[in-house]
């Protein structure tokens, strides 16, 4: 059993979310910094989707009953063990009834904390699939909220070999200035040529009006070429809205599921744990980028994951003559190949003409 001694700022449990369901109105929620929880889950040989906590700015204070292995990734909170700190990105053993605190902010905003085992089922229940708090909604995680003092949670017991807690990975670290990489859209088209270079040229403060449901940004103003408001349509992770004050919003995951603020660009997925962990008075300068860049760079965040869950393949592609195109299953997830290089004939057809095609497989670019 875990004794929450102190909650900290704002503790909430979280996987990867629920999806399915914003047509219903309901948020997908979960981890903002996803990458950092998959891989604090990978280095224990967790299911990368299993639930773990979330500490923002200043971090709880946990107490074990039993031995177990944790991993903390994402913001470094200044994470101790029974005073005496400890590193983020590897994987900590902790003794029974020792104590897991946080000295305070040194970068970035959000830590992931994941046990071996998970968080048990016992303390938190599924809803729609996801044990992810909504705390605007009041369900999900510890009873809809946010820990408090004196909360208890269970750990399921660990099944893996110890040769597990050997698994390295790469620190990320977070800096008071951060370039996102957007994509343009889908509503730009209402905005001036101006707003447009403005955003891609200038910088932007973060304000104190910062959350799980978005960023609110000031800077120069982002100009209409006509009314601020549009028939409320869907709303997406990193999605920048900006109403009629021309001051962007950037939305992330408890965010409403529609909006009706044009939308002038896109944060691509590979910035979402950079977007994640900016705090207030952070400086963001924007830059937009191609589709195959987006593209990409998500395919190299993706291998880093399948080199830490110990696959030799990785995300794929395939390139025909000078186009290439990604490998997705029917649910748009990257499919996994071996790690080879192969190139195979295919029949095509182009219009009423049959074809033979060179088709190049590539498991790394």
């Amino acid at each position: 059993m875990i004794t929450v001694l102190n909650p900290g700022t704002f503790t909430t449990v979280q996987d990867l979310g629920r999806t399915g369901f914003l047509r219903y109105g309901v948020p997908e929620s979960g981890a903002l910094d996803k990458y950092s929880l998959r891989c604090a889950n990978l280095l224990l040989g967790n299911d990368e989707g299993m639930a773990g906590l979330e500490a923002t700015l200043f971090g709880p204070s946990l107490k074990f009953n039993r031995e177990v292995k944790i991993s903390i990734c994402g913001g470094d909170l200044g994470p101790m063990l029974d005073g005496d700190p400890i590193n983020n990105w590897e994987v900590v053993n902790v003794p029974a009834n020792s104590e897991l605190s946080f000295q305070g902010l040194i970068q970035g905003a959000r830590a992931y904390i994941a046990f071996e085992g998970g968080i048990s089922e016992q303390s938190i229940s599924v809803i729609l699939g996801s044990m992810s708090t909504y705390c605007q909604g009041g369900f999900g995680g510890f009873k809809g909220r946010a820990l408090v003092q004196g909360d208890t949670f269970e750990i399921n017991d660990s099944f893996h070999e110890s040769h597990l807690s050997q698994k390295k990975i790469d620190p990320i670290e977070f800096s008071e200035k951060v370039e996102l990489r957007i994509l343009m859209g889908p509503q730009e088209d209402m905005f001036l040529e101006d707003a447009i270079k403005l955003l891609a040229e200038s910088e932007f403060k973060v304000t104190v009006d910062a959350d799980r449901m978005g960023i609110r940004c000031e800077g120069p103003v982002l100009q209409h070429s006509g009314p601020a408001d549009l028939i409320s349509d869907g709303t997406v992770f990193g999605a920048i809205q900006v109403p009629s004050s021309g001051m962007p919003i950037i939305l992330l995951a408890d965010r409403g599921t529609t909006g009706g603020y044009p939308k002038i660009a896109t944060v691509i997925s590979a910035d979402h744990t950079k977007l994640a962990q900016l705090i207030p008075g952070d400086t963001i300068v924007f830059q937009p980028v191609s589709l195959e860049t987006a593209i990409d760079e998500f395919a190299k965040q993706e291998n880093r994951i399948t080199e830490l869950k110990g696959f030799d393949g990785g995300y794929s592609k395939i390139s025909v003559g000078d186009d290439l195109i990604s490998i997705v299953d029917e649910d748009d997830k990257p499919v996994l190949l071996d790690n080879i290089d192969k190139t195979v004939k295919i029949n095509a057809k182009s219009g009423d003409e049959n074809i033979e095609v060179d088709v190049t497989f590539q498991s790394r670019t």
